[in-house]
C-alpha cells in the first residue's frame, strides 16, 4: 500500500482552513440574514448571534467553485444552523455574468409557484462571491423522490425558465461548436463520418421555432428539492405525490436566441452515457425523458402557451444533436488534453454511441 503524499494532504489541510477563515468573515457580514432565517423557523428573533463552526462541501464541477456551506450558530435561542450555497466565480466577468444573468429569470418564482430560484444574500466582486439562501433538501441525483415524478418536476422547471418565447434559432453558433470539436481528432476519416452525420441535424434546427433563453448549464447538480410540501390539502388522493419545492440554481451560462432542446439534451447527456457504458441501451433514459417532457408540456398548457414543445420542431425534436454534440465535446476534451487516445477503448465506446445517436436518433420520436 502507497502512503499519501504528505504534501499534498498538508496542502489539502491548509486550503480547507483558509476557506473556513474565510467563509467565517463573510458569515459575520450575514448577522441580519441568520436572524431572519432563525425567526421564520422558530418564531422567535434572536438578540444576538455567533459563528461557532463552519462546514464546507465542495458541489462545483466547472472552474468556478461551489460549495454547500452549513454555519453552526450560537444565540440566546439555542444552536442553530443555517445552509447557504457560496460561489466563488472562475473571473469577474463571469462573476458580473451570473449577476445579470440571475435577473434574467427572477420573475419565475411569481409566474411559476413552486419552482423557485434561490436569493442572493451576499455578493462581493473583490473576491468574486456569490452567496445563495440555503435549500433543505437534496439535488436531483441525491432526491430518492420516485424517477418519474422528479424527471417530471424537472421538466417543468425547465419550461418554466424557458417561458413562452419562441422564434427562428441561429445556427451558427451550434456549427462553428461542431466543426472545431471534429477538427481536434486529427483524423480525417472520423472527421467526415461524424460531419456526414450530424449535418441532417443541423438542418432539423435551422427549420424550428424553439428559440429562446436558455439556462445554458441546466444538469441535474443545479435542480434541488427541498422537503418542504407546497400544498398538500387540495389533492383528491394519496397516491398523487405531494407538491416538492423546486430550485435551479446556478445561471451562470444563460443565453438568449438558442435551441430549448440544448438545456434538455444537456440534463441527458450524462445519464446517457453512463446507461450505455453499462448497458449497450439508452432505454431508460427513454422512458425519463418522456416523464421530463410531459412536465415540460405541462408547464406549457399552464401559461396558455397554445403550443406543445413538439410543434415548435416541424423536423421533429433536436435532443439527439445536442446529446451527440455533448458527447463530441467530451471526447475531444479528452483527446485535447492528452488523457486518452482516440483508439482507446473507452473513446471507442463513446464514438460507437455518438454514431448511434446521430444514425438512429433514438429521442426524435419521443413526443407523438
Amino acid at each position: 500500500m502507497v502512503d499519501p503524499d504528505p504534501i499534498s494532504a498538508s496542502d489539502a489541510i491548509r486550503k480547507k482552513q483558509k476557506l473556513k477563515i474565510v467563509l467565517t468573515t463573510i458569515g459575520e457580514s450575514l448577522v441580519r440574514f441568520f436572524k431572519e432565517r432563525i425567526t421564520e423557523r422558530i418564531g422567535e428573533r434572536p438578540s444576538y448571534i455567533s459563528i461557532s463552526d463552519v462546514n464546507a462541501k465542495e458541489i462545483g464541477t466547472s472552474k468556478s467553485k461551489v460549495f454547500l456551506v452549513t454555519y453552526y450558530l450560537s444565540s440566546d435561542c439555542g444552536d442553530q444552523e443555517v445552509n447557504l450555497v457560496v460561489k466563488f466565480s472562475a473571473n469577474e466577468e463571469r462573476y458580473y455574468k451570473e449577476i445579470a444573468n440571475y435577473k434574467l429569470f427572477s420573475d419565475v418564482p411569481q409566474r411559476h409557484p413552486g419552482i423557485y430560484m434561490p436569493l442572493i444574500v451576499y455578493k462581493s466582486p473583490t473576491n468574486h462571491c456569490i452567496i445563495y439562501e440555503g435549500v433543505s433538501g437534496k439535488n436531483f441525483r441525491e432526491s430518492k423522490l420516485d424517477k418519474n415524478f422528479k424527471h417530471n418536476l424537472a421538466g417543468q422547471t425547465l419550461s418554466a425558465i424557458h417561458g413562452m418565447e419562441k422564434g427562428i434559432i441561429d445556427s451558427d453558433p451550434y456549427k462553428k461548436l461542431v466543426l472545431y470539436l471534429i477538427s481536434t481528432f486529427d483524423s480525417p476519416e472520423i472527421e467526415e463520418t461524424i460531419l456526414d452525420l450530424i449535418l441532417p441535424s443541423l438542418r432539423s434546427l435551422e427549420k424550428s421555432q424553439g428559440s429562446t433563453t436558455i439556462h445554458g448549464d441546466f444538469h441535474q447538480g443545479n435542480i434541488l428539492f427541498s422537503s418542504e410540501i407546497i400544498d398538500n390539502s387540495k389533492q383528491e388522493t394519496s397516491k398523487v405525490p405531494p407538491k416538492i419545492k423546486t430550485f435551479f440554481i446556478d445561471p451562470e451560462f444563460a443565453m438568449s436566441g438558442r435551441d430549448r432542446c440544448e438545456d434538455i439534451g444537456t440534463f441527458f447527456a450524462k445519464p446517457t452515457i453512463i446507461e450505455f457504458r453499462k448497458y449497450q441501451t439508452v432505454d431508460d433514459t427513454k422512458k425519463n425523458l418522456i416523464a421530463f417532457l410531459k412536465g415540460y408540456d405541462h408547464i406549457l398548457t399552464q401559461m396558455k402557451a397554445g403550443y406543445g414543445l413538439i410543434d415548435l420542431y416541424p423536423s421533429k425534436l433536436t435532443i439527439d444533436f445536442h446529446i451527440a454534440s455533448f458527447i463530441l465535446y467530451d471526447i475531444s476534451t479528452q483527446v485535447h488534453n492528452k488523457k486518452r487516445n482516440i483508439d482507446s477503448k473507452e473513446i471507442q465506446e463513446d464514438l460507437k454511441l455518438l454514431k448511434i445517436i446521430l444514425k438512429e436518433k433514438p429521442f426524435q420520436g419521443i413526443l407523438k
